[in-house]
């Protein structure tokens, strides 16, 4: 009885997951996090008014040209980069603009040193594969004994991976427990960290004057990089606790490698930089095009924030075209034309429109979001569709994804009325 049941659940998701209907990646557009009023439409980066005496690695340029191109690929403003800001560049009695300005921080440190880890040796042919395998599979920097054993560091990824290789060679017949030894190395290390924060103020201005934003953000990144050329061997040891563990725990006897040799490997007294504070990193502590790709990546990061909260930014959600109406205007949602799809079927009247036809009118409007009226005709349009087919699972999917969005906006709006 109990198997028939599991059986007949089984059947039941099939079938719904059989009449699901396929989602594809469709980029659509989600309104900003402050309301901008649709008659801004110019954006001035005060080039002037953004200060950089904190800007060690010298970003302020490409943060503000990243700032103008991000904002004009939206499409929402025409943004762009003023060293100052000209009476005629705007009429306040006829326009609103906008104008941002504020301050832009950036460091990064080099911090070089010499260090040592004890390394377990494995010996054995099914020893060195499994060590080199789990090795590789945490990222982690080999070296070889006196014996020829490989050695690693170990972590938990590289030591699961490890144990199950090397308890699947010996069942196979590789042999049994491999030999393993243990040295202390040394090795040379450099820390590499870069930081960038942009504090930044949205400020309409025209008739009146608002700030309708002000956003601190920051992004970092660091890296330890490790030459693999520099490792030696400062004192090689043997595996004594896994021999006469219960012996030198009843005897309280210390277990080698003992630190003697450990702190004359890392040379503690050694110097290695003289400067009241760590260096900035040069391109050369970065292999090839790396800096410039982590810059930008850098600057992107520390604008994600602010740019979705002025201006209305595009997302991937798991969505598809309805069939079955008007297919000019299916097409061009296909092609990632969303206006010309909503361009088109506005003109077919109400009576005329068929189920997927009201679907693709929401989606387009969703894909073309500016303001969050545009989502709440999303949701009319896709309550409509389901309305004229109640079993289509595709138009409940779209008023339960704008519901969410215009859930996220209602919560936004109550806790800005509450911090005024």
């Amino acid at each position: 009885m109990i198997r028939t049941l599991f059986t007949s659940s089984w059947i039941v998701l099939l079938l719904i997951a059989g009449c699901s209907p396929p989602l594809a990646e469709f980029e659509v557009q989600r309104p900003a996090r402050l309301t901008v009023p649709r008659e801004v439409r110019k954006v001035f980066i005060r080039e002037d008014l953004i200060r950089s005496s904190q800007d060690q690695l010298g970003l302020k340029a490409q943060v503000l040209q990243a700032l103008a191109q991000r904002l004009n690929q939206l499409g929402r403003f025409e943004a762009q980069v003023v060293s100052t800001l000209n009476e005629g560049a705007f009429n306040p009695e006829q326009e609103s603009v906008a104008i941002i300005q504020g301050e832009i921080l950036s460091s990064g440190e080099v911090d070089s040193g010499q260090f040592t880890d004890i390394a377990t040796c494995t010996r054995g042919i099914a020893g060195r594969v499994s060590s080199i395998v789990g090795a590789a599979a945490a990222e982690e920097v080999i070296t070889a004994d006196q014996l020829i054993g490989v050695c690693r560091r170990g972590s938990l990824k590289g030591d699961v991976v490890e144990g199950a290789l090397g308890a699947a060679l010996a069942l196979a017949g590789a042999g049994g427990l491999p030999p393993k030894n243990q040295v202390v190395r040394a090795y040379e290390y450099r820390n590499l960290s870069l930081f960038a924060q942009v504090n930044l103020s949205f400020t309409t201005a025209g008739k009146t004057r608002e700030t309708l934003a002000i956003r601190a953000d920051a992004s970092s990144y660091g890296r330890q990089v490790i030459d693999p050329k520099t490792f030696r061997h400062v004192e090689e040891t043997h595996l004594i606790a896994l021999t006469l563990g219960g012996l030198l725990a009843s005897m309280n006897a210390p277990v080698f490698p003992n630190p003697a040799p450990l702190a004359e490997g890392s040379k503690p007294r050694a110097v290695f930089y003289n400067q009241p504070r760590l260096p900035l990193p040069e391109p050369g502590d970065f292999p090839g095009s790396q800096r410039e790709q982590l810059v930008t990546e850098l600057i992107q990061q520390a604008l994600r924030s602010f740019v979705r909260t002025v201006s209305p930014y595009k997302v991937t959600v798991q969505a598809e075209v309805a069939s079955g109406g008007d297919s000019e205007a299916a097409n061009a949602l296909g092609q990632g034309r969303a206006l010309a799809a909503r361009n088109r079927l506005n003109k077919i009247s109400a009576n005329q429109r068929a189920a997927a036809d009201w679907y693709n009118l929401g989606l387009a409007y969703e894909a073309s979001a500016a303001v969050i009226e545009d989502y709440e005709d999303a949701r009319r349009f896709y309550q409509e569709a389901l309305r004229r087919d109640s079993g289509n699972l595709l138009f409940a999917q779209g008023i339960g994804r704008v519901e969410r969005v215009l859930d996220e906006a209602r919560r936004l709006d109550q806790q800005l009325s509450a911090s005024r």
